[in-house]
């Protein structure tokens, strides 16, 4: 199987063959010419992948949506299955019930608190919880005009766009 030639390789040769001088001018144009369609074909080469990529990923984004949908279907069902066994049980007065594949039993729920009225809860029974949140738009803006300690602004390359 051949190697194929690396993007930045080919970049590389580009980069090289302009500095070389003992390549008459004709000769160096088209070997430049050439190593710039074969940018152009791998960079559409790539593009493809990356659709390939995105599509790929987008699809299975999809698929756990709809396994997570299906999941709480048959959660739901599992739910309204206990809860009509418990009923029935309770209704026929039976704590317990042995079958050849298990026993089901009913336990006695611990007891829930249920707040009716917030503000009436006496203060020794509440947590104060305070939140930082820090303006990084506003942060950005301020630091044209001055300097702010404990921020720095980063420079942090370049991203892809493929139309």
């Amino acid at each position: 199987m051949e190697k194929t030639i690396s993007l930045y390789e080919m970049a590389a040769d580009l980069i090289e063959l302009v500095e070389v001088e003992e390549i008459n001018d004709d000769v160096k144009a088209e070997l430049i010419e050439t190593i710039k369609l074969q940018i152009e074909t791998k960079a559409e080469n790539i593009i493809a992948v990356i659709r390939n990529y995105e599509a790929s990923i987008n699809a299975i984004k999809e698929e756990e949506k709809r396994l997570a949908e299906y999941r709480k279907i048959k959660e739901n069902q599992l739910n309204r299955l206990k809860e009509y066994t418990v009923n029935c049980m309770e209704m026929l007065e039976h704590k317990k019930l042995d079958t050849n594949l298990g026993r089901i039993s009913l336990r006695k729920k611990p007891t829930t608190l249920n707040i009716i009225d917030e503000d009436l809860v006496p203060s020794q029974y509440k947590e104060i919880i305070q939140t930082v949140k820090i303006d990084k738009s506003q942060i950005k803006k301020d630091l044209k005009d001055k300097k702010i300690e404990g921020v720095e602004l980063v420079e942090s390359g370049n991203s892809l766009i493929i139309k």
